[in-house]
């Protein structure tokens, strides 16, 4: 068990009971009012802010796939007492009810946390993952509300919400506390535009490096997930909320304009390679092999060999069957789940879909065979047209979708799988010339 788990275990064992055993009839308590509303308040998180400071801590990249996207927390430490709490909206557990249900539908409860801020670092320390911490510059009440809204969220009736990706995770959750106590200074800087980047890109760049996690993101993802993001959009990942809110200036309580980081350090190095800065161009070698095994395909669909065929059979029934069963969830991802937002409108669907269930048996019986049937060619057919229509679309600007690596290999197997066919005598006319 890594460094990281072991801190996290206890906390979500408790938690594994404490959803199990939430009532349906349990409602949050509506969240304290924001710096501003109350002046009586606001005197009062005044003096509990005085001896306060604000941090957020960002932690690089871990092993695992779901730690390659990093993590953050928000610190605040109280100078009267010593005591520095990390709160991270970033708790899961594997074993909570139906995780894997959830997490197929979107579903997937998470929960916010706290730790002691020293055993909070020295964990992802322990699993070498870098430490950065970003001090703010906040008012007294700000720093108080803050205060206020942690305690509020820790409550069992408020800590859980339902996990997005993209627009509500660990990152996002700080950002929104930290723009709610700044009474939304974030938000005409954070809606210009960012560094060109998109979800799907960021995505590619984090899991390059994994051969079945980073096609899946391919194949998954719709064009939704193609525009280019906002500063606020962008602010998903940790570093780049960390970046954002480094380079920013708001207003103090006379108005005038100073850096809301006072104090921007690394106060761990991960000795582990870098992330790249960019998503590698996978598209030629994504074409390589599509082209490489069309060919394979035609060339050996009317080997005479046995061998020959039954690699060519088991080829065949293996992409038609991975193919339909990607189909088929892709297209309940995009309709009926809570992924819609980001596998909806996704032209995928046009390379991967049920159909190629039915060619699992009807196309590689007939290759097994070497005769053609009517059932064959039309469902061969029918998806290498869809195949193709898919990739025609790609011409239509408000169609575009840059999912240019799946095309690469998929185009041309389809197409060759309905040549092959072709190619095959027919079965009516071999057994009319038998009689």
């Amino acid at each position: 068990m890594t460094a990281v788990r072991r801190l996290l275990a206890a906390a979500m064992l408790m938690a594994s009971s404490a959803l199990a055993a939430q009532s349906t009839e349990a409602t949050q308590t509506p969240r304290p009012p924001a710096p501003g509303v109350s002046a009586s308040l606001d005197s009062v998180r005044a003096e509990r802010g005085a001896r306060m400071s604000v941090a957020i801590i960002t932690y690089g990249p871990g092993e695992f796939v779901f730690e390659k996207f990093g993590h953050i927390a928000l610190a605040l430490t109280d100078s009267t007492t010593g005591e520095s709490i990390a709160f991270n909206w970033g708790m899961f557990d594997f074993n909570q009810p139906n995780f894997l249900g959830r997490f197929l539908t979107g579903d997937t409860n998470y929960w916010m946390e706290g730790y002691r801020t020293a055993d909070f670092n020295a964990a992802y320390m322990r699993e070498n993952r870098t430490v950065r911490k970003l001090e703010l510059q906040l008012s007294a009440v700000q720093r108080g509300a803050i205060a206020d809204f942690v305690r509020w969220n820790a409550q069992d009736a408020n800590k859980y919400y339902r996990y997005d990706y993209y627009a509500d995770n660990c990152a996002t959750r700080v950002r929104d506390v930290l723009n709610w106590a700044l009474q939304g200074q974030l938000d005409a800087p954070f809606a210009l535009p960012g560094s060109g980047r998109t979800w799907r890109n960021e995505t590619a760049r984090i899991t390059a490096s994994d051969p079945l996690v980073y096609p899946g993101i391919q194949v998954a993802l719709g064009r939704n997930a193609d525009h280019v993001l906002t500063k606020w959009e962008e602010s998903f990942l940790p570093d780049l909320l960390a970046n954002h809110l480094a380079a920013l200036s708001v207003k103090d309580a006379n108005g005038a304009s100073m850096k809301l980081v006072t104090s921007d350090s690394v106060r761990y190095t991960a000795d582990r390679a870098p992330m790249p800065e960019v998503a590698p161009s996978r598209v030629p070698m994504a074409l390589v092999l599509g082209v490489g095994l069309a060919v394979l395909v035609v060339l050996l669909s009317r080997a005479g060999s046995v061998a020959v065929r039954v690699v060519v059979a088991v080829f065949s029934v293996l992409w038609f069957a991975v193919g339909g069963v990607l189909g088929t969830a892709l297209l309940l991802a995009g309709t009926v789940t809570k992924h819609i937002p980001y596998m909806g409108a996704n032209l995928t669907v046009l390379q991967l879909h049920p159909l190629m269930l039915v060619a699992a048996v009807v196309v590689t019986a007939s290759l097994w065979r070497g005769a053609r049937t009517r059932a064959a060619l039309g469902v061969s057919l029918v998806i290498a047209v869809l195949s193709l229509v898919g990739l025609a679309l790609q011409l239509v600007p408000s169609l575009y979708q840059q999912s240019g690596v799946v095309l690469a290999v998929i185009v041309p197997v389809q197409a060759a799988f309905a040549v092959a066919i072709l190619r095959l005598r027919s079965r009516v006319r071999s057994d009319s010339a038998t009689r």
